[in-house]
């Protein structure tokens, strides 16, 4: 009954937000024909086509009929506005390849009318989902109620969560919340666990999350036979609050439950291809149409300035630790003291071609070279010296967390204005915090918004870039 509510929903709110897209084009098309322009045939009776398809690939990429996004409010209507605006770019940019009069069509009416009208579409459905998502639950007439048993800090967050998203469930709570029983041995666990399922069971209870410590558990198979006696789904939830304060993330190989530290995007190879194709093209769009007339330039003002070679180049620490030759415009003069030591504001050793390379990033440019060759990436941790890495490895318990992946030109931290010298180890580990995070969290679209912002905060100018 509650999955035939939840994809009744799903369709419904699928089926509208197509109906809504189509009729904005139709809206569209009724004033083209209106006004003056002389459309182009092709592109008039190709718009509905497009709309369709752009939108089926937006909601698909973001995922936004999807049962825990679209129960998921915050989820919900933030992938709601990324799959709209996204299905706008690639709408327009048909327009922009068959469209002759460009200009024009942007301020059209027939643009502005269909924007209105999807703007006003999308304001008003989300705003009747969300009250629709409300009261469905009054809606089901036989309730699914769910329990838990064992009261700690696992089974308070399982608590938190499915109270959270019970739109189509009962919740009942923690059974024991008030319980003062401490176990010490399993027969004593696995009576007041076997009296628990009875009275569950009584209290028509049809599925009961049971949360524990794993050396308490001697017997699942008795355990999930007694719930299938009384037709009772258990769900067993290992609590490890008590050997670690770290959430775990888990997953199977085969047969095999396997637990790990934290949830990795990049282990997955499809999402390691993406961000490859991402970082060669990128790359070779810079080099071909900026480092073509930029590199010539630059090099014959640092050989001005200074004697030495136009590319400096420093071994750094790479994915899985592995060293690297890391290119970068020479910005100090040669022979200027120790190579491990940072930069520093006012640092005597740069040139004064330097100071600007380095206060606009352009030092950072022989990189896409290193992207290309597979070294490094777009986006990731900042690669570190050697001798820093082994520095910091000694002081910072995952420092080498952040060598999981690939080091990048640009990274999380770095947007985040913790770029520049480290003067004590409490800066590090902001910015060995940020690179995990990014680390855990990323999408092709975490990596072009840190692009874009990359952009904006050095046209912006950064302090701690010296």
């Amino acid at each position: 009954m509650r999955n035939r509510h939840k994809f009744t929903f799903i369709i419904c709110c699928a089926i509208a937000d197509m109906i809504a897209m189509i009729l904005g084009t139709i809206v569209f098309l009724n004033f083209a024909n209106e006004e003056k322009i002389g459309w182009n045939a092709l592109f008039l009776d190709k718009m509905i086509p497009i709309t369709i398809l752009s939108w089926l690939f937006s909601v698909t990429y973001f995922q936004l009929y999807r049962i825990d996004v679209l129960f998921s409010l915050e989820y919900f209507f933030r992938n709601s506005w990324r799959a709209f605006f996204t299905q706008r770019i690639l709408w327009h940019s048909y327009i922009f390849i068959f469209q002759d009069n460009v200009l024009y069509f942007f301020g059209s009416r027939a643009n502005l009318f269909q924007l209105s009208f999807l703007l006003f579409y999308f304001l008003l459905s989300r705003i009747l989902f969300t009250l629709v998502i409300g009261e469905i639950k009054g809606w089901v007439f036989k309730q699914y109620t769910v329990a838990i048993w064992g009261f700690n800090k696992t089974s308070i967050e399982l608590a938190s969560h499915l109270e959270t998203n019970s739109f189509f469930i009962q919740f009942l709570g923690i059974l024991n919340e008030n319980s003062t029983a401490d176990y010490k041995s399993n027969e004593e666990f696995s009576e007041a666990l076997s009296e628990a399922i009875h009275n569950a069971s009584r209290d028509h209870i049809n599925e009961l999350y049971i949360v524990s410590k794993p050396d308490f558990i001697s017997d699942l198979n008795y355990f999930f036979e007694l719930g299938d006696k009384y037709c009772m789904r258990l769900k067993f939830v290992p609590d490890f609050s008590s050997i670690s304060k770290k959430h775990f993330n888990s997953s199977h190989l085969n047969n095999f439950h396997v637990i790990k530290p934290r949830f990795e995007p990049l282990q997955n190879a499809y999402n390691r291809l993406i961000k490859r194709i991402f970082d060669i093209i990128f790359s070779l769009m810079v080099i071909i149409f900026i480092m073509s007339w930029l590199y010539p330039l630059l090099a014959i003002l640092i050989k001005r300035q200074s004697k030495g070679p136009v590319l400096f180049r420093q071994m750094r620490t790479g994915k899985k630790n592995e060293p690297f030759w890391c290119y970068k415009f020479r910005s100090m003069y040669m022979n200027s003291g120790d190579e491990s030591q940072q930069a520093r504001k006012g640092d005597s050793r740069v040139t004064p071609i330097g100071k600007f390379l380095r206060r606009t990033s352009l030092d950072e440019m022989p990189q896409f070279f290193n992207v290309l060759m597979g070294n490094m990436s777009i986006v990731g941790p900042r690669p570190h010296m050697i001798k820093h890495t082994t520095d910091y490895n000694c002081h910072i318990n995952n420092f080498m967390v952040r060598h999981f992946v690939k080091p990048g030109i640009t990274g999380l931290a770095q947007v985040s204005g913790l770029r520049g010298e480290t003067k004590r180890v409490v800066d590090m580990k902001r910015r060995v915090t940020t690179d995990i995070q990014y680390l855990q969290r990323w999408s092709l679209i975490t990596d072009i918004k840190i692009c874009l912002l990359t952009v904006i905060v050095t046209l912006k100018g950064d302090k701690n870039a010296f």
